[in-house]
This record gives C-alpha cells, structure tokens and sequence, in this order.
C-alpha cells in the first residue's frame, strides 16, 4: 500500500489544509511549508505547522550579533 499526502484549497481563503497518511493535519498559507511538513514525516508535529511568529515577537538575536550599525567600530 502506498502513503497519501493529500493538500486540499479552503475554499473562500488563502488556506491550504493538509493530511499526512498517518493521520496528522495541518492548515497554513504557504504551499512550501506546507509540503515541507508533510515530507517531514515521521517528524512533523502532530499539531500541525508551528504559527509564524508575529513581527513583535520575532527572537532575540544572539547577544554577539551587532544590530545597531552605530556601534560598529
């Protein structure tokens, strides 16, 4: 037997829903990350693509990395 990964358009959004064969789903916007997590299988998470984080929200870079051009000697 075959594995099927199926990616279905919600209808009405910009929203591509995806099932993996074992049973895993997932919703998101971006058709890459989308086939990414499905490939990623067994790996993915089973809650489904980890959310973007907001522009807010992004992580602290590392303290060794220079984020204001001013302070480059």
């Amino acid at each position: 037997m075959r594995a099927v990964l199926r990616v279905d358009w919600l209808p009405g959004s910009d929203r591509l829903r995806g099932r993996c064969h074992c049973g895993a789903e997932a919703e998101v916007e971006d058709p890459v990350e989308m086939w990414e997590w499905l490939l990623a299988h067994p790996d993915h998470p089973s809650g489904g693509v980890a959310p973007a984080p907001e522009p807010g929200e992004l992580p602290q870079p590392p303290a060794h990395v220079v984020t204001d051009p001013a302070q480059i000697p």
